[in-house]
């Protein structure tokens, strides 16, 4: 019975954190996105000790940024699972979980981070800049508060029990986006390599700045989270081994990148997408072994 009660913690645990890490990495995609190009990042970087401060907007990193959010999303979510019930079973829990971020995580924060008191006070930073940011980091925290604390009192609300089947399939559709959020991580790693490998071929400005270069690992993401049930269910059913599924989210991996360039930017080298393509294929193959059981015990 212990055991049975720990791997249902773990479950739910999972469940929580492929949700948290989910919304909070589609609400910074998208806040940032707009926020960027309204408020022109690019030229504000750019300004008298911002500039010191803040990476340029055509930099790897700034790029590479949203790729790795996922793992904020699994820290947000290591912070919240000990008082998710609180917050999900009072009448204004969005409004707690909201609060929460405001207070300790953007105004009152230890260091003295951008928009906070203590970096107003003890950063050189400009008063105009914090402000600035103001507008971005609280429309995305209170957009994340309300849609996870929605989605988790869905799971909690008593009077609208699932059945079993249906809340089977459910657990399994958000594992399955839970693994594509983290293999969008991987698409981080293969980045990396390649800018390492191809630095003079890549304009990191058009891919920081350019919505069409950004959303390439969005299509990409979408295309492994539809696939991933799927594939799981012939994995657990034992018509496909591991190595089949590796190589088949090789191939999708590598193959979407390139279509999407070639449709939409300029051809990507085949050698490029294929490195690229390696890492979130990677971490799908070892997330369907861990989260999906097969029926019996042999693999």
């Amino acid at each position: 019975m212990s055991r049975q009660m720990e791997e249902g913690h773990l479950k739910g645990f999972l469940i929580f954190a492929g949700k948290v890490a989910l919304v909070h990495t589609l609400t910074y995609f998208v806040f940032g996105l707009i926020m960027s190009n309204l408020f022109d990042y690019g030229r504000l970087f750019q300004q008298e000790v911002i500039r010191d401060f803040m990476r340029p907007i055509d930099s790897s990193s700034v790029f590479l940024g949203p790729l790795v959010q996922p793992i904020r999303g699994l820290l947000f979510a290591l912070g919240l699972w000990s008082i998710r019930r609180t917050i999900v079973e009072s009448k204004h829990g969005w409004l707690i979980l909201w609060g929460i971020f405001v207070t300790f995580g953007i105004l009152g924060t230890p260091a003295a981070a951008p928009s906070s008191l203590e970096g107003v006070i003890y950063s050189k930073l400009p008063l105009w800049y914090h402000l600035i940011g103001l507008p971005e980091i609280l429309l995305q925290t209170l957009t994340f508060s309300l849609i996870l604390v929605w989605w988790e009192r869905r799971r909690y609300r008593p009077s609208q029990p699932l059945g079993k089947s249906k809340s089977a399939l459910w657990a399994d559709i958000l594992k399955g986006v839970m693994i594509a959020c983290f293999a969008y991580m991987g698409y981080a790693v293969g980045s990396i390599l390649s800018a390492i490998i191809v630095r003079a071929n890549i304009d990191m400005q058009s891919a920081a700045s350019d919505w069409k270069t950004q959303m390439m690992f969005v299509v990409a993401f979408v295309v492994n989270a539809v696939l991933i049930l799927p594939v799981s269910k012939r994995w657990i059913a034992h018509r496909i081994a591991w190595w089949q599924v590796f190589l088949l989210f090789w191939l999708v991996d590598t193959v979407v990148p390139l279509v999407y360039q070639w449709i939409f930017l300029s051809p990507m080298p085949l050698p490029l997408a294929i490195l690229i393509g390696f890492f979130p294929a990677l971490v799908i193959t070892i997330g369907i072994r861990i989260g999906y059981r097969k029926t019996t015990a042999t693999s």
